[in-house]
């Protein structure tokens, strides 16, 4: 049996079971996933539980909010993707060693380029974590011209720059709210990569005014679906691509690393009909 497990914070309504069971038993494999809750956010406690149940208990797991910088500490392997955003939401544990992935990073590229054909133009980020890394490291992969950093943690806006520097993207840092509106007013795409709007955290990042003649609208939260920052977008009619997207395309990739499998887009698409039809 392949044993795979998620590791994160308020993590009771996640699909990732759902998704990871249903589609072994579909394939046939021998699989089981679960949940492994660590609500006091204490990277230490996340770090100690993880390396005990990858060197013992499980085979591989997906890191969600807010582990994900800290997954790379744990890994003695970072893949080119884990490297390359310098944090990871998938591990998995071979021949005694523990390899960090990042498909989030992989499965947003794929999402973004399913979603639209045009460049993501001028974009303002918002949260610069371990999914805001991966979001900014795939803009700049898309083609992004301007990228506008911010998070209430400053610090975490610099480093996330600093590590854009070598791209072909150029790169500011709002540091007022006044700033931030008008970069958000003149952006072409809005982007949510902090969990506000989740089920445990209701709101939207920014005032919903500003959401008005952007091109598109990303949000990375998707529990639920339909978030005030997608639906201020879609009373707008601004182009808006959900965090379901992205929670598909990260755990077929995730998938794929657990069992060693190459999907079929066919076997994708009807799993996605049958198990996710309410969810899109």
């Amino acid at each position: 049996m392949i044993r795979c497990c998620l590791f994160g914070k308020n993590i009771t309504k996640s699909q990732s079971p759902n998704f990871h069971n249903s589609l072994s038993k579909q394939l046939n494999i021998d699989l089981n996933y679960h949940l492994e809750s660590i609500d006091s956010g204490c990277s230490t406690e996340f770090k100690q539980r993880a390396s005990q149940l990858l060197t013992s208990h499980i085979d591989s797991a997906n890191i969600t909010y807010p582990y994900k910088e800290t997954a790379i500490e744990v890994a003695d392997i970072l893949d080119r993707s884990a490297q390359r955003v310098g944090a990871a939401n998938t591990l998995v544990s071979k021949n005694g060693m523990i390899v960090a992935y990042n498909t989030d990073y992989s499965g947003f590229i794929a999402a973004y380029k399913a979603f639209r054909v045009a460049k993501p133009g001028n974009v303002v980020l918002i949260g610069c974590g371990g999914v805001g890394k991966a979001i900014a490291k795939g803009l700049s992969d898309l083609g992004a011209k301007h990228i506008s950093l911010y998070d209430h943690d400053l610090s975490k806006a610099k480093q996330l720059a600093e590590t854009l520097e070598h791209d072909n993207v150029s790169v500011d840092i709002p540091t007022s709210q006044e700033q931030l509106k008008v970069r958000a007013l003149d952006a072409d795409g809005l982007v949510n990569c902090t969990p506000v709007g989740h089920y445990s955290l209701p709101g939207t990042p920014i005032p919903s005014e500003w959401i008005n003649q952007q091109q598109w609208l990303f949000d990375a939260v998707y529990t639920p679906i339909d978030t005030e920052f997608v639906v201020a977008a879609k009373h707008k009619e601004i182009a808006t691509l959900s965090g379901f997207e992205l929670f598909f395309n990260q755990a077929t990739d995730a998938f794929e690393l657990f069992t060693g499998l190459d999907l079929a887009a066919d076997q994708l698409s009807q799993f996605r009909k049958d198990q996710f039809s309410d969810l899109r």
